[in-house]
C-alpha cells in the first residue's frame, strides 16, 4: 500500500490544482459577459455558466475532503510500517543473538561467566510474543485493505468527476456557440431589414418625383392658357370655371405629390437615424460576439485536458 498510495494523493492534489483554474476562468468571463449584456442588451443564458462554477466548487470541496482522507490513510500505513519494522528489527537482533548463544561450545574462547543471567527476566511468553506478531501483522493487513478500498472510490470519484466536468463543458460551449450564432443571426437580420427598408424608401422617393414631374407638363399648358386667356381686351376678358378647376385640380395634385415627397424625405432622414442607431447595436453585437466568441472561447481552450483531470 504503501508504493501506490502515494500516487493517489499526488492524483488527487493534482487535480485540485487543476479545478482551480476552470473556477477562476468561468468566474472571470462571467463578469465579462456581464459587460457584454450591459452593451448588447440582450441577456444571455449564463445558466451553463452558473452550474459549471457551482460544479467545480463542489468538485474542489470533495477533493479537498478526500486530500484529507487520503492523507490520514497514509499517516496509519507509516504508522504500521513504523510498528513491523521496529518488531522486524528486534526480531532480526534476536535472531542474531541466540545464533551467536547457538555457535558456542565448550571450547569457544570467547565465553566467560555471567552470574546474573541465569535471573528470569519475564518480558513476554510465547503467546503473548506470537499475539504481539499476529495483532501487529493484522493491524497493517487491515490498514493495506483500508488503502485498497480508499484508492478504488478515489479512482471511482475521480473517474466520475471527470465525466461530470466534461459534460459540463460540453453543454456550455455548446451554449456559447448557440449565443454566437444567434447574435450573428440578429446581427445579420436587423442590417438587411433597415437596408430594405431605406431601399424601399429611396424607390418610395423616385416615384414621387417621377410623378411630380410628370403632373408638370399638363401644369404649364393649363397656366399657359390661362396667360393667354388673361392677355384677351376688354369685355372678351372672361373667366373660364372648367379651365380653373382643371387648373386647381392639377395644383392640388400637385401640391399633395409635393407633401407626400416631403414626407418620404423626411422618413428617409428617420430611417438614416435608424440606421445609425442599428450601426450602434451592431457595435454593441460585434462587441458581444467578440466577448463570446473571442475572449470566452480563448479561456475555454486553456481548461484542463481529460488527462490532467484524470490526475494524470
Amino acid at each position: 500500500s504503501q508504493v501506490r498510495f502515494p500516487p493517489c494523493q499526488l492524483m488527487c492534489s493534482s487535480v485540485l490544482g487543476q479545478d482551480t483554474k476552470p473556477h477562476v476562468v468561468p468566474g472571470g468571463y462571467r463578469s465579462v459577459r456581464l459587460l457584454a449584456v450591459f452593451d448588447s442588451g440582450v441577456a444571455p443564458n449564463v445558466e451553463p455558466v452558473l452550474q459549471e462554477v457551482g460544479l467545480i466548487r463542489n468538485i474542489q470541496a470533495l477533493l479537498k475532503r478526500t486530500v484529507a482522507q487520503v492523507a490520514s490513510q497514509i499517516r496509519r500505513n507509516m504508522d504500521a510500517k513504523q510498528v513491523l519494522e521496529m518488531d522486524w528489527s528486534d526480531k532480526q537482533e534476536a535472531y542474531s543473538l541466540d545464533e551467536r548463544g547457538g555457535g558456542h561450545s565448550n571450547r569457544s574462547p570467547d565465553t566467560q561467566l555471567h552470574p546474573s543471567s541465569a535471573a528470569t527476566h519475564e518480558v513476554c511468553n510465547p503467546t503473548t510474543w506470537t499475539k504481539f506478531t499476529q495483532d501487529n501483522l493484522l493491524q497493517a493487513a487491515q490498514e493495506e485493505e483500508a488503502s485498497r478500498r480508499l484508492r478504488v472510490l478515489v479512482e471511482e470519484m475521480l473517474r466520475e468527476t471527470t465525466e461530470d466536468l466534461i459534460n459540463q463543458r460540453s453543454t456550455v460551449d455548446g451554449a456559447f456557440s448557440q449565443r454566437c450564432q444567434e447574435l450573428l443571426e440578429a446581427r445579420s437580420l436587423w442590417c438587411e431589414q433597415v437596408l430594405q427598408q431605406i431601399g424601399e424608401q429611396e424607390k418610395n422617393m423616385v416615384g414621387l418625383q417621377k410623378a411630380i414631374h410628370l403632373k408638370e407638363a399638363p401644369l404649364r399648358v393649363v397656366q399657359s392658357r390661362l396667360h393667354l386667356r388673361s392677355l384677351r381686351p376688354n369685355m372678351e376678358l372672361c373667366r373660364d370655371p372648367a379651365q380653373l378647376r382643371y387648373a386647381a385640380s392639377i395644383e392640388t395634385t400637385l401640391n399633395s405629390l409635393k407633401q407626400k415627397l416631403s414626407e418620404a424625405r423626411i422618413s428617409l432622414s428617420n430611417l438614416e437615424e435608424s440606421r445609425m442607431e442599428l450601426q450602434k447595436d451592431i457595435s454593441c453585437k460585434s462587441q458581444s460576439l467578440f466577448i463570446e466568441g473571442e475572449k470566452c472561447m480563448t479561456q475555454r481552450r486553456h481548461l484542463p485536458s481529460t488527462s490532467r483531470l484524470s490526475g494524470y
